[in-house]
């Protein structure tokens, strides 16, 4: 009898190690997955009504629960990796976005800013814009206030750590706006740019929840006062992200905006083409073939105009270098992109109505800063 009990627990004990060893303790975080069941339009509320949207939203939903889902409970990050590799390009992105969500829980007693972007962003640095934005979205779902949102973000890049501010309004947006318009005034603690960065995400989940209700869209957008423009630009980046095959879906719904909002629309969208080119190569040249030449023009002197400020910024010593890399590509778009992507224009000698509007928030929010 004493003898089989030595073989039950050297057994039990080798069982441990073994599972251990190998990661599939991970498993048991399966219990705090997401439900693929409740992430859908209808169970969302989203006001989408067409088949082919609810369709594509639905489908992007899913991309982003199975990655989270695989993140926190999958014995090896490899295969993580590898199954999001095997994914449509289409929908990729959303997947490793959830990715970025549950690596947080994956390390949730080990977690280092630095450990995520060496882990998440250097591995696939196509994917580095989600990855930021999935680590907001995290903090939002944690019920993190500002306060912990900024020191989080303070260690990460100094460029692209705005994002988590974008992942974090977009949360508080998609999930809690619905019961609680008040909710996102914890906004407005934020810090700096920050906070700007952060109605930028309200503007991503403004447009999934009202996507084929503009005027609702247009309604909650102008509630937000001097923050509008922001959640414009949200607009834009969300309407172009999810439809980059469909440009004409974005451009349809920028010809509905008003003029003050629509530079900002517009970056939004110049955001997303360049973040879809960088998720694929191959896959953005076959988006592209949809297009008119002129729009494709305007779509690659856009991006490289965008690549090549984000390289000048990243070399300043200056704070806020999101808010200026963003700004002077507005204000370049204006001058040279003819609304919304239809094509490259010559420079115009005199600054246009749209410029002028941009210069004149851009001194205000300056003005507001110095106090």
């Amino acid at each position: 009898m004493n003898g089989l009990l030595v073989v039950i627990l050297v057994a039990s004990a080798v069982g441990v190690v073994v599972v251990g060893y190998t990661g599939w303790w991970r498993v048991a975080f399966s219990l705090f997955g997401i439900r693929p069941q409740r992430m859908t339009c209808h169970k969302l509320g989203l006001k989408i009504y067409s088949p082919d949207r609810i369709q594509r939203v639905d489908t992007i939903l899913a991309h982003f629960a199975r990655g989270f889902n695989m993140m926190i409970a999958s014995p090896s990050t490899q295969r993580v990796s590898d199954t999001c590799d095997s994914m449509t390009p289409l929908f990729q992105p959303f997947a490793e976005e959830g990715v970025a969500m549950g690596y947080t829980l994956r390390r949730l007693f080990f977690f280092s800013p630095q450990h995520f972007e060496q882990f998440c962003v250097k591995a696939k640095p196509e994917f580095r814009y989600l990855y930021y934005v999935g680590l907001g979205f995290w903090s939002g779902m944690r019920d993190h206030d500002p306060c912990r949102v900024v020191s989080i973000a303070d260690r990460l890049d100094p460029l692209h750590r705005y994002l988590c501010f974008d992942g974090y309004g977009f949360k508080l947006a998609f999930f809690d706006y619905p019961d609680d318009e008040q909710v996102l005034t914890r906004l407005d603690e934020l810090p700096g740019y920050a906070r700007r960065a952060a109605y930028q995400g309200v503007g991503r989940a403004f447009y999934f929840r009202f996507m084929q209700r503009v005027d609702e869209m247009m309604a909650h957008t102008a509630r937000l006062g001097d923050v509008a423009r922001d959640v414009a630009a949200g607009l834009g980046l969300a309407a172009t992200f999810v439809h980059t095959d469909q440009l004409h879906v974005a451009q349809d719904l920028a010809t509905m905006l008003p003029s003050p909002w629509q530079p900002h629309f517009h970056l939004g969208m110049c955001f997303a083409l360049k973040a879809r080119s960088l998720n694929g190569v191959n896959a953005f040249e076959q988006y592209m073939e949809n297009v008119d030449r002129p729009v494709r023009d305007a779509v690659g002197a856009a991006i490289r105009e965008c690549d090549r400020v984000e390289l000048e910024i990243r070399a300043d010593d200056e704070d806020e270098k999101y808010r200026r890399w963003r700004e002077t590509v507005t204000a370049w778009m204006i001058q040279h992109i003819d609304y919304p992507m239809a094509g490259v224009r010559q420079v115009r000698a005199t600054m246009s109505r749209s410029a002028a509007l941009v210069t004149e928030g851009v001194a205000k929010d300056e003005h507001i800063r110095s106090r």
